[in-house]
């Protein structure tokens, strides 16, 4: 993962972004009963994966290689929609 960051970009902030990465799917799982920390959780992870996005676009990777944030973006964006309706 140590390459992976560095060709992104954000070899400084791994150790930030793994964090809030954790504390975001740990507020997944606390918000299985607590709709608003659920929203919050999703709602957050969902703006992560959608920036992850535009970093691959911007290094130009292929489309096989955005699959897993495209996917965890349409997963935290239902979640998301679930909760608030």
């Amino acid at each position: 993962m140590l390459t992976e960051y560095s060709r992104w970009g954000y070899r400084n902030q791994r150790i930030l972004l793994g964090c809030l990465q954790l504390l975001g799917g740990v507020g997944l799982l606390i918000g299985i009963s607590n709709s608003l920390l659920l929203s919050v959780a999703s709602f957050l992870l969902t703006f992560m994966m959608i920036t992850a996005i535009f970093v691959r676009i911007k290094i130009k990777d292929s489309i096989v290689q955005m699959t897993p944030a495209i996917f965890y973006t349409v997963i935290n964006f239902v979640i998301l929609y679930n909760s608030l309706v």
